[in-house]
């Protein structure tokens, strides 16, 4: 791969899935599926530290175990020019099934990291169509959004603790589908300042609606996005900092 010196690191960002199979994967898993595939792909990355040299990347907040998403989001730093279609393929010949390239983007090195600037992320939840009325599911939604407060009790390795989580539900919309169905979109806190799990609004929602979290178990979710809220707006964080910025002349 011919690539050219810089003055300065580039950072390299990608929009990847987590489907299929790789959905089972863990975080620590699926970071190092990426680790490896990054290295093999001939990338000219830049590495810290000098008697065990790691790999700088930054990473998208963990995706609970089973969840599907195509808009996980990393950011690999460069030490090298490399156009971001040659990146692209480049990781998608040597990245292991279910996880696929779906946009890479050039930035400046010192745009602050993806990992820094996630808040925010979005889901798609499908319950089995006989869980429920669609009736009882807006009901639900409705009584959800409407209450200052929702206590959950979160069930940790090592506590166990009562919190809120209405404040971190920013969206809970129900989508009747022809038949019983439902689908349920949510936007949920998740990133430095806190996180909302979906099976945690699920868990709530379901009880208001009558369903059990056993019938709730098999539900299908989808993250479909993570974003940096921007006042009432959700932007990816592909489409902030500086594009293109640390590109040599005519490399752009």
């Amino acid at each position: 791969m011919s690539t050219r010196p810089l003055p300065e690191p580039l950072r390299l960002r990608l929009r990847l899935t987590k489907k299929a199979r790789a959905r089972f994967l863990s975080h620590a898993e699926y970071s190092r599926a990426i680790m490896f595939a990054a290295r093999r792909s001939g990338l000219p990355l830049e590495f810290a530290g000098k008697h065990r040299p790691r790999l700088k990347l930054s990473l998208s907040p963990p995706l609970p175990i089973g969840v599907e998403s195509g808009g996980e989001l990393v950011d690999l730093s460069l030490v090298g020019y490399v156009p971001a279609a040659e990146a692209k393929r480049a990781l998608s010949e040597v990245l292991p099934p279910g996880i696929e390239v779906v946009e890479a983007r050039l930035m400046s090195g010192s745009d602050k990291a993806v990992g820094k600037l996630i808040d925010t992320a979005a889901y798609l939840v499908s319950p089995p169509e006989d869980a429920g009325t669609p009736r009882g599911w807006r009901d639900a939604a409705v009584e959800f959004m409407s209450r200052d407060s929702v206590e959950f009790t979160r069930v940790q390795p090592r506590r166990t603790r009562v919190v809120d989580i209405r404040k971190g539900v920013h969206r809970l919309d129900v989508e009747e589908l022809e038949g019983d169905g439902v689908t349920l979109a949510l936007a949920l806190d998740d990133g430095v300042a806190g996180t909302v799990k979906p099976w945690e609004v699920i868990e709530v929602l379901g009880g208001m609606a009558g369903v059990s979290m056993e019938v709730l178990k098999g539900s299908r979710i989808t993250r479909e996005g993570l974003f940096s809220r921007r006042g009432d707006r959700l932007v990816s964080p592909m489409e902030l900092g500086r594009r293109g910025a640390a590109a040599p002349r005519g490399r752009r």
